[in-house]
């Protein structure tokens, strides 16, 4: 289990909860990893059965929702790192926080279309 520290403090950028949960898979595997609660240029939280491993780097793919699927747009494809897992409030989920690397254009472009499409209102599900 990763350290309780938040490091909301280090972010640097407000992550935007999506109106989907994304589907997130390894790409080597096709495994399932979780689904994408939140998102941002630098990163993303999963939520999943398991969690990932802090310090673990995949190559992961996020299935795009299917009215961006209707118009032929790829999956999104990124290299990320575990920097964080806890547990989740809806237990017996657990949640990571997954941080880019090395984030190519076409990827920053599809999550900035996710986020203008596709986010919440900010505050939306706060508890």
């Amino acid at each position: 289990m990763a350290s309780s520290v938040l490091l909301s403090e280090k972010r640097q950028l407000a992550r935007k909860e999506l109106i989907y949960y994304l589907k997130v898979s390894e790409l080597l595997n096709n495994q399932e990893v979780g689904r994408l609660i939140d998102v941002n240029a630098a990163g993303l939280q999963l939520i999943g059965a398991k969690g990932v491993p802090v310090g673990k780097e995949m190559l992961l793919s996020v299935e795009l929702p299917k009215a961006l699927q209707k118009r032929s747009l790829p999956d999104i494809g990124v290299r990320a790192k575990a920097v964080w897992t806890r547990p989740s409030l809806t237990r017996p989920f657990i949640e990571t926080g997954m941080m880019f690397l090395n984030l190519n254009e076409e990827a920053k472009s599809l999550i900035d279309l996710l986020i203008n499409l596709f986010a919440l209102p900010d505050g939306q599900l706060d508890v």
